[in-house]
């Protein structure tokens, strides 16, 4: 039966320190990491600081947790045309979005189907597209088939 180390990093978080508890977090990783740990456990809003109370009805202060999150690799984002940005999971399969400018409708698809436009836009103007970030605005085919009756 194979072993697994599991690392209890007690920290001393502070509330709303978001950049100073995402250094804490990272050093204590660190010496989980050095220490052999397969695993590393941190306490309840190691982030954000116990209790965050008030804070967290801060729309400012949610996006920063948010960044704070995407700075230590665990969401990542994409901005659409209504200015209203999509968190993900950062080990979520990666995926593209349609968006329909008719109704609203949201489809992720998947990157595998982008990638030929990636590579284009490589190859014919030297653009790397990080098209996971993305989102293709068009009509669905709802409203599609409507608007042709």
């Amino acid at each position: 039966m194979a072993r697994i180390r599991i690392a209890a990093c007690q920290i001393n978080t502070f509330v709303g320190d978001l950049d100073g508890n995402a250094n804490r977090i990272l050093e204590a990783l660190g010496q989980a990491e050095a220490a052999g740990a397969d695993v590393a456990v941190f306490p309840e809003l190691a982030i954000t600081g116990y209790p965050p109370e008030d804070l967290v009805l801060r729309p400012e202060f949610v996006r920063d947790n948010l960044e704070a999150l995407e700075e230590l690799g665990y969401v990542t984002h994409t901005h659409f045309d209504d200015r209203v940005t999509r968190w993900h999971r950062a080990d979520a399969q990666r995926h593209g979005h349609l968006v329909c400018r008719s109704c609203g409708a949201e489809q992720e698809v998947p990157i595998g189907l982008l990638e030929p436009l990636a590579r284009r836009l490589r190859d014919e103007h030297g653009f790397r597209a990080d098209l996971a970030h993305s989102a293709i605005v068009g009509i669905c085919k709802a409203c599609a088939n409507v608007s042709s009756e």
